[in-house]
């Protein structure tokens, strides 16, 4: 038996509201109570979570053995390839060197050329170092020449030097051949000036 609609919402409603809520009362009436749960389903129950996965203690030591091992591995790799890419620039430069000595321009002036072998395409590189070079002026710098009869005829590249002491280190690569001249000449140039400027140091004997 349903109970009284009155009884449930009381009589001071507002009309329209009334009638609204009566007829959502009638509809529900006239459904029913809703069926009632299956034993089958009323008898599930929710799956247990899961175990959480342990890890043993040998696991971890040998995890971490594997990881040490590829760091060490790691490490070995970086070293043999500083040691072979090093042990390759050391002989790329094995077709001798050539010492350069300071002229009466800057008799205190010394430096030496260090040659390589031909690259497949046909240019040849130099490891050149120098000392006692003064540092110069903002619009000065220092020209590689091969010598032509002394004269300096093909420049091989320019670089700047610190002063005093200090040695300076350049690296050029030509494509001209060595046999056509006969040694190299350091100048002094000044910025604008394609002309050979008074020359610091040369080579002792010809290429």
């Amino acid at each position: 038996m349903s109970p009284d609609f009155d009884e449930l919402i009381g009589t001071d409603l507002d009309p329209e509201e009334r009638e609204r809520l009566l007829r959502a009362h009638r509809l529900m009436v006239a459904a029913g109570p809703p069926p009632e749960l299956p034993p089958s389903l009323a008898e599930l129950r929710p799956p247990p979570p899961p175990d959480a996965e342990v890890i043993p203690f040998w696991n971890r030591r040998r995890n971490a053995a594997v990881a040490l091992l590829a760091a060490a591995v790691a490490a070995i790799a970086f070293g043999a390839g500083y040691l072979t890419g090093h042990s390759k620039s050391g002989a790329k430069f094995s077709e001798g060197t050539i010492v350069m000595r300071g002229t009466v321009a800057d008799p205190d002036a010394s430096g030496s050329i260090e040659l390589g072998a031909k690259d497949p395409a046909g240019n040849w590189p130099m490891r050149v170092r120098v000392s006692n070079l003064a540092k110069l002026p903002k619009d000065g710098y220092y020209t590689l020449w091969l010598t032509k009869k002394g004269r300096a005829v093909a420049p091989c590249g320019s670089f700047l030097a610190r002063g005093g002491e200090h040695p300076t280190e350049v690296h050029f690569s030509v494509a001209y051949k060595r046999s056509e001249y006969d040694g190299w000449v350091v100048t002094e140039q000044t910025r604008g000036h394609r002309k050979p400027g008074p020359v610091l140091l040369k080579t002792e004997k010809t290429v």
